[in-house]
């Protein structure tokens, strides 16, 4: 495939994962040594190793898979039953389950800093910022916003008495209220026009919303310098993390009720949509680590077995009934959930591949 030819779109997706993995394994790593536990090695890329340096008992290692990097703290062995360094002072699992906690947590905690700062520099870089204003920007014909004669460039601006302030907020509003009448306050030419009353089709046709209308979040060019950039990335930074969280419930749902609903994709799009964004420059990249890495984040701390949310429930639950689970269970579970997750990504990998070769 073309998509694997272009080097530079390859080794600006390795490097991407690189950092945004990196960064999430420092999290682990400096709060580790912060706590007093023993690191024994931080790794870039997975084995085989190709080099280490040793500083402070520690292995500084790269390896010869450029995919991401690990952090081994002594006694934290998903896998293992029975963990090395037990007894040990300097081990994960002779630290209060309040420190093991910090630990698991702090990776998570890293990718939201890093998506914070790489946002906060690509709207300092002169990117596009939202006005707050929902512009349509497409009538499917014979819908109820045709009927409702809303036009393209129209702003939509309440809905059911609602300010409207993002393009996904009145997309979830009219999914939600599907066979209701919902009305819109609109602005055309500047001018605020009569309240306008829209019945949601309960099933529109395929690719098209409740309404008929194609949405988008009008944006200008920044001006307020980097507090504005800092405050645009918080507000960027929730909107997404809200988008991901809702991304189960809307998969979960009949297609019919979703009839927009996004598509998941694995390394093989990320690589696709990498040298599509790489065209629009440095602030498109930056905007895409930090969207990648909120992803990391969010997808992490659920309490899924072999993420590290399932290790810090694993720890909350030792925590509050004074006991740790079994070894022999907790590596079992840990094992099943990673076959499981292993299994998806080779799913998603295929679709990726078969919506690349237009299947």
């Amino acid at each position: 495939m073309q998509l694997f030819s272009d080097v530079r779109t390859l080794l600006l997706f390795l490097l991407t994962f690189t950092v945004i993995i990196a960064v999430h394994e420092f999290g682990h790593y400096i709060t580790a040594r912060l706590l007093g536990m023993k690191v024994l090695e931080f790794a870039f890329g997975f084995p085989p190793r190709v080099f280490a340096v040793k500083k402070g008992g520690i292995d500084y290692s790269i390896n010869a898979i450029p995919f991401g990097g690990f952090v081994r703290i002594l006694g934290q062995d998903d896998f293992a039953i029975r963990q090395a360094g037990e007894g040990d002072p300097g081990s994960f699992t002779s630290k209060p389950w309040w420190a093991q906690a910090i630990v698991l947590a702090a990776g998570v905690f890293m990718n939201f800093i890093l998506a914070l700062v790489v946002l906060t520099a690509a709207f300092a870089f002169g990117g596009p910022v939202p006005t707050g204003d929902v512009r349509v920007v497409e009538i499917k014909a014979g819908s109820p916003a045709e009927e409702a004669d809303i036009r393209v460039d129209d702003i939509v601006r309440e809905a059911d008495g609602t300010p409207v302030k993002v393009a996904q907020e009145l997309v979830r509003y009219t999914r939600a209220h599907r066979g209701q009448i919902v009305t819109l306050v609109l602005e055309r030419g500047g001018q605020r026009l009569p309240p306008i009353e829209i019945e949601a089709r309960r099933r529109p046709p395929e690719g098209e919303g409740p309404l008929g209308i194609v949405l988008i979040d009008a944006t200008a060019p920044m001006t307020g310098g980097l507090p504005q950039a800092f405050g645009n990335a918080g507000v960027l930074t929730g909107d997404i993390v809200q988008q991901i969280v809702a991304l189960p419930g809307q998969l979960l749902k009949p297609p019919e009720e979703t009839p927009e609903a996004p598509q998941i994709g694995g390394p093989i799009e990320i690589l696709r949509v990498t040298g599509e964004v790489s065209q629009f420059g440095v602030a498109a990249i930056l905007r895409l680590v930090g969207v990648l890495s909120l992803n990391l984040a969010v997808l992490n701390i659920i309490p899924f077995p072999a993420l590290d949310g399932g290790r810090l429930l694993f720890v909350l639950i030792g925590g509050i009934f004074r006991k740790r689970l079994s070894p022999q269970v907790e590596a079992a579970i840990h094992a099943v959930g990673f076959l499981l997750l292993l299994g998806v990504l080779v799913a998603v990998s295929i679709n990726d591949i078969r919506r690349l070769m237009g299947g």
